[in-house]
């Protein structure tokens, strides 16, 4: 994972906190939208989010800009997951029909 220092970091120490924290809020907000537009933008907007940080995390500058999109980096690939699942439960609570 040469070209993936984020992911690299996370599965080698307990970054995994970070992402935790992530999801979790990425759920509260999603299910208090409850609205599958928003929530499809929020799914977005954090994997971009992710994947600029990714990018620019593989260009050494120094170390304080590296930790910083280490640690914004990892909370956007936890929001990433957290408006995943928070879309998949509020498609699933409205139901077939699109009833509330």
């Amino acid at each position: 994972m040469r070209y993936l220092p984020i992911l690299e970091e996370l599965c080698s120490s307990d970054s995994v906190l970070f992402m935790v924290a992530g999801v979790i809020v990425a759920l509260f907000i999603s299910v208090k939208f409850c609205d599958t537009k928003r929530n499809l933008l929020g799914l977005i907007g954090s994997f971009v989010v992710y994947a600029i940080c990714e990018v620019l995390s593989n260009f050494h500058t120094n170390y304080m800009l590296e930790i910083a999109l280490l640690f914004v980096g990892t909370l956007a690939l936890g929001a990433f997951i957290g408006f995943l699942i928070g879309s998949i439960v509020s498609v699933r609570s409205r139901g077939i029909d699109g009833k509330v």
